[in-house]
């Protein structure tokens, strides 16, 4: 099953992008992933058996390095195509 998720990683550290961009640098590296990152969050596209996966293994290696507090919203189906309307 597809899944889209929206993820923010909260580095607690004064070099906070530092520890975000090695994260996105991190995810970039999966091809099976669609990606899309903006200034507030990074939403990831895919297949549910393959993105979970990804995510512990790159989570687990952000904490390895230090506390760093993730939030993620898991919907079901991919939704990158989505159009939202204009308000």
């Amino acid at each position: 099953m597809d899944i889209s998720i929206e993820i923010s990683k909260y580095p607690l550290r004064d070099a906070y992008l530092d520890g975000v961009d090695d994260f996105l640098e991190r995810l970039h590296q999966h091809p099976e992933l669609k990606i899309r990152v903006n200034s507030i969050s990074t939403q990831i596209f895919g297949p549910a058996d393959k993105l979970f996966p990804i995510l512990e293994q790159e989570i687990t290696r952000s904490f390895e390095r230090g506390q760093s507090p993730f939030v993620l919203k898991v919907l079901k189906g991919d939704l990158s195509s989505m159009e939202i309307k204009d308000y």
